[in-house]
């Protein structure tokens, strides 16, 4: 009697069909010519099955970074996008069964290749958008009162910390990426931005009705930015350079944008103990 043929493992035959499948990246046929005799000829011939699963992968993947970058591929235009994302999967193929991550690295990759060209701010724009995907992702919590801040005394406020939401993002370009971005969204016209606009400084703001970006005077951002790594309220305006009497003004957007969930107060009588934190519900 014949022996029936070796049939792999199915953990080896996985491996298989993975290797064939990012065959193209590697521009090889090897690992299609392996898989070829564990296909049924049914019609169609085993690499021209392999080929429809390899097409499959591809418009999948391009079709992730499509849905994360919309305002980069309409300011490309569709043909160069599926080029650039093609060329992006080849040194960062798919690691995960989450599709969202798939874009994660696009952003730097952007900027290794568009640095130093007239295209630069293609990279920067890469990293609003991410900033946005990774927005909508976070948890938001709850508000906190500006009671909060009220409450301590005066000679306190130096010392005090903010707590801020964590999905706030921060993003600072030398290129004027937040009008791009509010120039190219689904229902605007996607006029060419003029670049002499300048530098744009934008906070990626989570809500409940979603995502509102804001393009912010440089000495806010910082403030902000000084905040967000948690300096205190003193800490933060000299860093920043935020003029004293633009104060009242950030802290009034912080909170009316909800981006506040915590007040914490400076260490009370010396002892090195810090109050807890008034958030949302109050003291804790």
């Amino acid at each position: 009697m014949n022996s029936p043929p070796d049939v792999p493992a199915l953990a080896e035959l996985q491996a298989r069909f993975a290797a064939a499948l990012g065959a193209d990246l590697a521009r090889s046929d090897d690992h299609s010519a392996a898989l070829a005799g564990c296909i049924v000829d049914d019609g169609l011939a085993p690499e021209a099955r392999v080929q429809v699963y390899r097409n499959n992968v591809r418009a999948t993947f391009e079709g992730a970074l499509a849905r994360t970058y919309p305002v980069l591929r309409r300011r490309v235009g569709v043909a160069h996008f599926a080029s650039l994302v093609e060329d992006y999967r080849r040194d960062h193929p798919s690691r995960s069964g989450d599709l969202h991550w798939t874009g994660r690295h696009f952003p730097e990759w952007m900027a290794s290749r568009m640095t130093g060209t007239d295209y630069a701010w293609l990279a920067d724009l890469a990293g609003l958008e991410w900033a946005c995907e990774e927005a909508l992702l976070a948890v938001r919590s709850p508000p906190a009162s500006a009671d909060g801040l009220a409450r301590l005394a005066p000679e306190a406020l130096a010392n005090t910390t903010l707590g801020l939401q964590p999905g706030l993002r921060l993003v600072g370009s030398a290129f004027p990426v937040w009008s791009v971005w509010q120039a190219n969204q689904p229902d605007s016209a996607g006029d060419a931005v003029d670049p002499s606009l300048g530098a744009q400084y934008v906070a990626v703001v989570p809500g409940d009705d979603g995502l509102v970006l804001h393009s912010l005077p440089v000495e806010r951002f910082d403030f902000v930015r000084q905040l967000a790594a948690g300096r205190t309220l003193e800490q933060a305006l000299d860093a920043s350079r935020l003029p004293v009497e633009l104060l009242g003004e950030a802290l009034a957007w912080l909170f009316g944008s909800g981006l506040v969930t915590q007040v914490g107060a400076p260490p009370q009588d010396g002892a090195g103990r810090v109050q807890a934190g008034i958030g949302a519900r109050g003291p804790t």
